[in-house]
């Protein structure tokens, strides 16, 4: 075989084999945080450590600055760790030590500016402060056990328990918190939060949910500087107002106040 001829088939050869790895390596490449896109979240910043378990494996991974969460990896932060990521609308999320949560839903659509972003918070501390969005659909949530919270253009903070009590405190803007076994009436995509509503009446709460929460609640709304706690079990605790001094007396707190001023959303 001529010279020529073999350097042309083995080109050839080179390049077929190339187009068959390609998309693997691009999947393995987006899944393990060297890509990102619209459905994936940016990890910002990192002190100590936190590891991720995406969907389908068996082992966590070391989490790294600049590296990429997609829908349906769980995230764990180590002791004295605490992790910021930026979602695809720039929105912020942080959080705190041996806070476990997992990314239900992350999307963004450039092109009509709408979101999707749902996330999973069974334990721990977490600070959000969501960009406002103009398009058709502007949903997230941040969701416990007991409760989640749905909002827009909001600072706000939720702490999670560990015996499954939840903490929401609004800083500005405005939270909507529902009963997670109870579909709301509201829907952000249409309209947005109105203030105030009639809400439907109790219904049926259909199993596994009816042995986990006998009392009903439909939804709160919580506005500037107004808190809430909702118990495990039962009905939430009354909203009330918390004073910024008595807020600030918390490290989380003021860290997540001096974050913000840095990165200037």
């Amino acid at each position: 075989m001529r010279p020529g001829r073999r350097k042309s088939l083995f080109f050839l050869s080179f390049l077929v084999m190339a187009i068959c790895f390609w998309p693997a390596q691009a999947k393995s490449e987006g899944s393990s945080g060297k890509g990102t896109g619209a459905e994936q979240a940016k990890v910002t910043f990192l002190q100590g450590k936190a590891e991720v378990l995406p969907k389908g494996e068996t082992s966590w991974n070391t989490l790294k600055a600049g590296s990429f969460l997609s829908r349906e990896d769980e995230v764990r932060t180590g002791e004295k760790s605490r992790l910021e990521i930026q979602l695809p609308d720039r929105s912020i999320l942080r959080f705190e030590q041996k806070t476990t949560f997992k990314m239900k839903t992350v999307f963004f659509d450039v092109s009509t500016n709408s979101r999707e972003v749902k996330v999973e918070v069974p334990v721990g501390k977490t600070w959000a402060n969501v960009r406002k969005v103009f398009g058709p659909k502007k949903t997230f949530e941040v969701a416990s056990v007991n409760a989640v919270a749905g909002v827009r253009d909001t600072l706000w903070r939720m702490s999670v328990n560990p015996d499954k009590s939840t903490l929401i405190r609004v800083y500005a803007g405005t939270v909507e918190v529902y009963n997670p076994f109870v579909q709301p009436d509201y829907k952000p995509e249409e309209g947005g939060f109105q203030i105030p509503r009639e809400v439907r009446g109790p219904q049926e709460i259909p199993r596994p949910y009816e042995e986990v929460s006998k009392e009903q609640w439909e939804e709160i709304v919580l506005t500037q500087m107004m808190q809430v706690t909702v118990p495990a079990v039962g009905r939430p605790e009354k909203p009330t107002a918390f004073k910024a001094e008595d807020d600030q007396k918390e490290e989380w707190v003021r860290w997540n106040q001096k974050r913000d001023k840095e990165i200037k959303l």
